[in-house]
């Protein structure tokens, strides 16, 4: 990155990642399934997840409990970063935005034998959940080329 300084790199990272969270979230927010005249968000459907069939137990269903907590563990990962904290923010922003990412990717792409069809929430959720955990690594990466301290 030549000609650019260490912080319009960090800068940058964090306006993606703040992008990223926002996008995810708001996917999150949007319908992902329609069953019958239903629309349902992400929240709905794992409110319903044994009964629309995506998970009963296991690994997935574990996660799926978990899924409330995405719009808080991102909004903690940004203010972090944001709050001069960005490798403890990053870090946090990559785990939340792989959750969300594979979650909205799994959602999104899963066989529904005809019982619900997959509304956009679950794409939009799965590409903010991408730029998301990207640019929290990247934010990782460009906070270790700068200096100790919080000079921006």
């Amino acid at each position: 990155m030549a000609g650019v300084t260490t912080a319009t790199a960090e800068r940058a990272a964090l306006g993606t990642m703040t992008a990223g969270a926002v996008v995810a979230v708001t996917g999150s927010l949007l319908p992902w399934v329609r069953t019958g005249e239903a629309r349902r968000n992400s929240y709905d459907v794992f409110a319903l997840a044994d009964r629309l069939g995506f998970a009963t137990d296991g690994a997935v269903a574990q996660a799926l409990r978990w899924w409330p907590l995405v719009p808080l563990i991102a909004t903690i990962a940004v203010v972090a970063a944001w709050w001069g904290r960005p490798r403890t923010g990053g870090a946090v922003g990559l785990v939340a935005g792989a959750y969300a990412a594979g979650v909205g990717f799994a959602v999104g792409t899963a066989d529904a034998a005809g019982v619900l069809d997959i509304e956009p929430g679950a794409g939009v959720t799965a590409a903010g959940g991408l730029v998301l955990a990207l640019a929290s690594a990247a934010a990782v990466l460009v906070s270790w080329r700068r200096p100790t301290g919080r000079a921006r």
